[in-house]
């Protein structure tokens, strides 16, 4: 298993210094290898995937009241710089933006703080120094750990992360109290859920002969267990780069956004009220990876004919909603993901116990 780690620290090394702009997914070999590490786990821990768990756990969903906002500190070569800037000048204020960096340099994360102190006041800004061992967490919705209700307190689920590094070593690193964690390799951004623990995954598509889905051969019961999926839905990968925040978004327990009409009928067989969101005009892009952090919805704009239309459907899905468009088209169209890829937000729980999950400094 950790020669199977090691090659794809390696490829994905390779990988780096051979492309100019890295993908958000996996390219076809690394697929592969992960698509079979998750079929071994499958069958080499029967036990623990069936297992059943005594505590109550259930998703945080993200229309509830968020806390905490969470992002890293890379622009991605300028790509991010207007998206994050913009929600950072634009977040609730109730909510604390956190900016992660792996970087020891003194100067550099006191002008990090600067930085994003034109942008909000101190008393909501956290920039958090973290123990750097692997080369990517630009994708916070992927490599961060997801937020669930085990027996009403927040908990957090610890996944497998494939790019750029020892996944098991950087989650590690980071996080050192979690409530649970299991051997499969998992995308924070491949995850939807609602408030009463009905789940939506989507079962990337086969790239290469005979393969199997890597998010298709990670059992229902991991869903269940780890992060309180009492219903989870599995559609087809049509479209993107596999994740299920590209297609697919829950405005309430009973409402949906798509922008996939094949998904449709399931939905509404599901006993969802669905809407259909219209479609970017280039590959990639989508308006269902917006952000809603409680009050405040940040959608994604591609100056374009739908650009409107979607905001308009958004507020009259919920008109109590605030909505701020962010250009995106120069992140997304080059599978670079887009607002909700690049933030993770979590509960108002007390600072003490989220921290405790980190082995991280906090920069003054």
């Amino acid at each position: 298993m950790k020669f199977l780690f090691l090659t794809i620290v390696l490829l994905f090394t390779h990988n780096l210094y051979a492309q100019e702009i890295l993908p958000q997914s996996p390219d076809e070999q690394t697929l592969k290898m992960i698509s079979e590490h998750n079929q071994r786990m499958a069958t080499m821990e029967p036990l623990t995937a069936n297992s059943q768990r005594s505590s109550q756990v259930l998703p945080f969903a993200e229309y509830e009241k968020t806390g905490y906002l969470f992002f890293n500190d890379d622009d991605f070569r300028g790509y991010a710089a207007e998206i994050k800037r913009t929600i950072a000048q634009n977040l609730p204020q109730d909510v604390t933006l956190i900016v992660y960096s792996t970087s020891t340099n003194q100067n550099y994360l006191n002008r990090l703080k600067t930085k994003y102190l034109d942008y909000i006041e101190e008393s909501r800004l956290i920039i958090l120094q973290i123990p750097h061992s692997g080369s990517n967490s630009f994708w916070t919705r992927d490599n961060l750990p997801l937020p669930v209700w085990t027996d009403g307190e927040f908990t957090l689920v610890d996944a497998k992360y494939y790019y750029n590094f020892e996944p098991d070593a950087f989650l590690t690193n980071l996080f050192s109290s979690l409530s649970s964690s299991h051997n499969y390799f998992f995308e924070g951004g491949n995850f939807m859920a609602n408030s009463r623990g009905e789940c939506i995954v989507i079962n990337r598509r086969r790239s290469y002969p005979g393969g199997v889905s890597d998010t298709a051969a990670i059992p229902d019961s991991i869903f269940k267990n780890h992060y309180g999926c009492q219903k989870l839905i599995r559609f087809q990968h049509l479209k993107g780069i596999g994740h299920a925040d590209e297609v697919i978004k829950f405005i309430n327990d009973d409402v949906v956004v798509t922008d996939t009409p094949e998904y449709v009928a399931d939905l509404e067989a599901a006993g969802y009220e669905v809407h259909m969101m219209p479609e970017g005009e280039l590959r990639f892009e989508t308006y269902i990876n917006s952000l809603q952090v409680n009050d405040v919805l940040f959608v994604p704009s591609f100056n374009e004919s739908g650009d409107q239309n979607a905001v308009d459907l958004y507020k009259r899905l919920n008109p109590n909603l605030k909505i701020i468009t962010i250009p995106t088209r120069n992140l997304a169209t080059g599978g670079q993901g887009g607002i909700h890829c690049i933030t993770m937000g979590y509960p108002p729980v007390p600072l003490s116990q989220l921290l405790q999950s980190f082995k991280a400094t906090i920069v003054r």
